[in-house]
């Protein structure tokens, strides 16, 4: 019962009694006959009732009282509202203002109305407020100033009137600003391949190291950090977050003032591998991912900036230049001296290398067999055959040594693994690319070998051992290398020392690409172990179906931009072997003006995903091949590089998984990877 209906019953009692009592007088002090007394009284009594029931409605009306309870004091909530030092809107579902405060007339810009939406003001969504990740309030910028604002609607069902309280933490914005442009980044800093030029090779490198050293500490004095060289070539750098924005932006500029500097007859440019936790964790773990870093820019080639995330998520900067092959010889020999133990000790070992296998796969896992052997270990080598690599495959199974070394993927289980099982990984180091993934889960240890830039930062496992070095030109090259410190003259023979070598001559496109003095030097080695290059050269023999099948795609030939080619497949003809594209950019590369090549097919896919399209990348040097694969999910070598496309594949540059591939979208993805990740679909 609400105010009004309980004056109006207290007043009609009051006027019955009244009544009675007038009735009363009429009837017996008056001596009036009753029926006459009786009239009066009840005239009177009406009177009174509807006049007195029109003065309650009247008093309280104007005392602004209403008869609904839930509207119970709702002029003097407005009042309050209005008044309030807390700005409030009223909107309608549209966004459109209704009604606002003096509060909020106050925080808003001058050109604020009535019916103007709330959009016009700042970049708020008005139905985000309702939204139920978003009851914590969203934050807003109005006129300069940062609001946290919380939305209402009158019922859980209507969205069409919603009042929004906005709540101003300008104060904690700006506090928190200042404590993110405080926070400490920590950066690993490197000379590339101090190492081996202090050794003695360049009498002159210690004066150009000076000079690096001189231009690190004045980068650093700009940007009022702090810097030490804890030894020689390697220093730890310190600076304020607000610093690392105008850094980004810029690109790191550090990395070509630094590669002005040259020494040596030959003027070899100095160049610097830099590694940063951008990290919200204490000083130490800062330190350690800011080391992990700057291993990943380095087993990326050098001369680059990585920036690395709690999330695991890395940026990379640079990397643009080709990396100038070095003696890998001493390198190797570490290698050996760290994998030798873990392979003694192993319950059993595993060598996988990647899908569709090359000759530099196949002669890399065979290289580290024989190592195994040697080693009193008999390994597993899980490589499918495939068309490709058929002839030295077949070649392999036919030698006692080797028959049953083989993983058969349609009748083996993991039975061969046991405790302490060991893997070791080569000629690839990106896990969607393996040849069985599963393996990974099912070791404890596990060791990597490549010469493939790391290409992404995401790794399911943590292994024990990761070599990856870009200046080799293959995997044989490393496993030549690795066999020449361990194996007597004499232990390889004739057939593996050709497989070898046509590994090297896969990814040298016979010694004319990538080619450094450790090259060379296995090539060496392996002739005096027996190799013929005429032996391995007739691996690459190609049949008149394979022949005229590549002439039909590079018919295709046409320019994206200056000096960038490329030729395509069909839809309706898919290839059956990946290395088919890669002669095809290797041939592109032989017309006079082509800098860079791409070679898009789409693969027949058994097993696999369908569709599925291999993309394949070759430059002269000048382009950085590698660098343009990456957003599309690839990798490989600046001037060498691969990548595979399929629905439901992650694409970097798109940064969501791919859907309706063909090759037109391909080619699409393509084109904007090399215009540097901008896209247009039409």
């Amino acid at each position: 019962m609400n105010d009004k209906t309980k004056a109006a019953v207290i007043y009609c009692i009051i006027c019955t009694v009244l009544f009675i009592i007038l009735f009363t007088v009429l009837s017996y002090a008056v001596k009036m006959p009753g029926i006459t007394s009786a009239f009066i009284a009840a005239a009177v009594y009406c009177i009174f009732v509807i006049g007195g029931i029109f003065l309650i409605l009247y008093i309280f009306k104007k005392n602004g009282v209403s008869s609904d309870p839930s509207g119970k004091g709702m002029k003097s909530v407005l009042r309050l509202l209005t008044t309030m030092g807390v700005p409030v809107v009223m909107t309608n579902g549209e966004g459109k203002i209704n009604w606002f405060n003096l509060a909020f007339r106050s925080a808003a810009p001058d050109k604020m109305k009535k019916d103007m939406p709330i959009s016009a003001l700042c970049d708020l969504k008005i139905d985000s407020l309702l939204d139920e990740k978003n009851v914590g309030g969203v934050l807003c910028e109005l006129n300069g100033r940062y609001f946290r604002v919380y939305g209402y609607a009158q019922s859980p069902e209507d969205s069409g009137h919603i009042t929004s309280v906005w709540i101003d933490v300008s104060a904690e914005k700006e506090l928190e600003e200042r404590l993110e442009n405080e926070r400490v980044i920590v950066a690993s800093v490197i000379v590339d391949m101090a190492d081996n030029f202090l050794s003695g090779l360049h009498d002159n490198y210690a004066q150009a190291s000076a000079a690096v050293s001189r231009l690190l500490f004045d980068w650093t004095a700009e940007n009022r950090g702090f810097i030490n060289e804890y030894e020689t070539g390697k220093y730890v750098m310190l600076f304020n977050a607000e610093y690392l924005p105008a850094m980004r932006q810029a690109g790191f500029p550090i990395l070509d003032e630094v590669k002005k500097i040259t020494f040596g007859e030959d003027a070899i440019p100095m160049s610097i591998s830099v590694g940063i936790a951008n990290s919200q964790k204490d000083l130490s773990a800062k330190y350690g991912l800011a080391k992990e870093a700057m291993q990943f820019a380095l087993q990326r080639g050098g001369d680059q900036v990585v920036i690395k995330n709690d999330d695991g998520k890395a940026e990379f900067f640079g990397g643009a230049s080709k990396r100038d092959p070095q003696l890998t010889s001493l390198n190797a020999r570490r290698l050996l001296n760290q994998t030798l133990p873990l392979i003694k000790k192993a319950g059993s070992v595993l060598i996988m290398g990647h899908k569709n296998a090359d000759f530099d796969c196949l002669a890399a896992c065979m290289g580290i067999a024989k190592i195994c052997l040697m080693c009193g270990k008999t390994p597993t080598i899980a490589v499918r055959r495939n068309k490709n690599i058929e002839k030295p495959y077949d070649m392999l199974r036919e030698k006692t040594e080797y028959k049953d070394l083989f993983y058969d993927f349609d009748r083996d289980s993991f039975d061969m693994i046991e405790h302490g099982s060991l893997l070791i990984i080569v000629d690839v180091n990106n896990p969607f690319i393996f040849e069985e993934p599963k393996l990974t889960e099912q070791v404890s240890q596990i060791v990597i070998i490549d010469h493939h830039r790391r290409a992404s930062s995401d790794m399911p496992f943590e292994p024990q051992i990761t070599y990856i070095e870009p200046s080799a030109s293959s995997a044989s090259e490393i496993v030549s290398q690795m066999l020449e410190q361990i194996a007597p003259a004499g232990i390889l023979t004739p057939e593996e020392a050709n497989l070898l070598l046509a590994g090297i001559q896969l990814d040298t496109n016979n010694f004319t690409r990538d080619c450094g003095a450790g090259t060379y030097a296995a090539a060496q080695y392996l002739r005096r172990e027996g190799g013929d290059s005429s032996v391995s050269t007739a691996y690459f023999n190609l049949d008149r179906d394979d022949f005229m099948r590549e002439l039909k795609i590079e018919s295709s030939m046409r320019q994206i931009k200056e000096g960038y080619y490329v030729c395509t497949g069909s839809d309706s003809a898919p290839i059956s072997e990946p290395a088919t594209v890669a002669r095809v950019a290797e041939t592109m590369m032989r017309i006079e003006g082509v800098h860079a090549s791409f070679a898009v097919c789409r693969l027949k896919t058994a097993n696999g995903p369908d569709p599925l399209y291999t993309i394949s990348a070759r430059s002269d040097g000048t382009v950085n091949v590698q660098v343009i694969l990456e957003r599309l999910g690839g990798g490989g070598h600046h001037s060498n590089a691969g990548a595979q496309l399929s629905n439901g594949k992650k694409i970097p540059l798109l940064d969501k998984e791919a859907e309706d591939l063909n090759i037109r979208t391909v080619v699409l993805l393509l084109e904007a990877a090399i215009d540097g990740g901008k896209l247009t679909l039409d």
